[in-house]
């Protein structure tokens, strides 16, 4: 006798924290100057108890500049009263196009302009672009409390932004100064765990230079640190953090993963692309083939990526110290837990 599949747990009501349903959404630069950036301002904005205004700063993956790639997490941000800023520091791929061979011709512009790849470029261009945005929104003369969220690439940008922003400006501002950082499935080196696909060009013809390490970075980062990895994460192995993670130098630091689930149906794939919720511009094969996963908005987006970052900016928790509630099958079965893997002990899962 067929039994259908238990369902994954359904999406939480945010909308008691939707204190801004309304907002702007801005876009400046040149995409292929790589100083494009999208500025989501909310019409409401969140304070908290100190009169502190919040600022995301949303850091892409390698080759995924198009905003549509994390759209629903960045509503989600901005509707929660807090601004976001979304720099496109490659010099493509700032918007998905209709046409398949539109988008490929744009990911691989973003690839491999400027050729030899200059990762540090690409830093600059991010730093810059956030601090322009600033400037002509107002923040620098605010109270404000900004916060750095990446995913891959970006994440290895957000580990890294004090150590540029000290190279790159005159003077950094207090604003932006981040609070804490959250990188989910950060690459630790921009010349490492490059897709397969990509690796073969980049090496063929050597093109990468002025390459960015958190071996070199980390030791600038002394504010509160979390890294969100995923233990089917095939572009960057849950190993390589395990090496890396002491380079990070602040003490309030946590690597967490979250776990494949496959009980029921659609199953949750704790992959390299498990922060993203938009994909299909590319067939599926594809996107696993180049980008390790593929982008869907489900119970890891909501229940642990998106958890995590509301928790510490609205300051329930902070980033080492982070609790997830994963939920339920629809047959009861509890959803696999994050563990937390550095340092060694277990997170509340209530």
């Amino acid at each position: 006798m067929f039994r259908p599949q238990p369902v994954p747990p359904a999406k939480p009501d945010f909308c008691i924290r939707y204190i801004s349903p309304q907002y702007q959404a801005q876009v400046s630069g040149k995409c292929r100057q790589g100083n494009y950036i999208k500025v989501l301002t909310p019409q409401n904005l969140y304070s908290d108890q100190q009169g502190y205004k919040k600022a995301v700063i949303y850091l892409h993956g390698f080759a995924l500049g198009a905003s549509e790639i994390y759209e629903s997490h960045l509503q989600h941000l901005v509707k929660q009263g807090f601004y976001v800023f979304y720099p496109v520091y490659q010099s493509g791929f700032c918007q998905v196009q209709w046409k398949f061979w539109s988008n490929i011709a744009e990911i691989y512009q973003a690839i491999l302009n400027p050729c030899p790849i200059n990762a540090e470029g690409w830093m600059t261009n991010a730093i810059a672009s956030v601090k322009d945005a600033y400037t002509c929104n107002g923040l620098l003369d605010k109270q404000v409390h900004s916060y750095l969220f990446g995913h891959s690439l970006g994440g290895l940008q957000a580990l890294s932004w004090d150590y540029y922003t000290d190279k790159v400006l005159d003077s950094t501002p207090a604003q932006l100064k981040p609070q804490q950082v959250l990188a989910v499935d950060p690459i630790p080196s921009s010349d490492s765990n490059i897709p397969q696909p990509i690796r073969f060009f980049v090496n063929r013809f050597g093109l990468l230079k002025n390459t960015v390490r958190i071996q070199n970075t980390g030791c600038q980062l002394n504010v509160p640190v979390a890294i969100l990895h995923g233990d089917s994460d095939s572009i960057v192995k849950l190993k390589d953090w395990k090496q890396m993670f002491h380079y990070i130098n602040s003490q309030q630091k946590r690597l967490y993963t979250s776990c494949t689930d496959k009980h029921g149906s659609p199953y949750m794939s704790a992959d390299h692309m498990q922060a993203t919720v938009y994909t299909y511009f590319l067939p599926n094969w594809m996107a696993k083939s180049i980008f390790g996963g593929v982008g869907t908005e489900d119970n890891l987006n909501w229940r642990y990526i998106w958890s995590a970052l509301d928790q510490v900016i609205r300051g329930e928790k902070r980033a080492d110290d982070l609790c997830f509630c994963m939920g339920t099958w629809s047959d009861g079965k509890k959803v696999k837990s994050i563990v937390s893997v550095l340092p060694e002990n277990s997170v509340e899962d209530n």
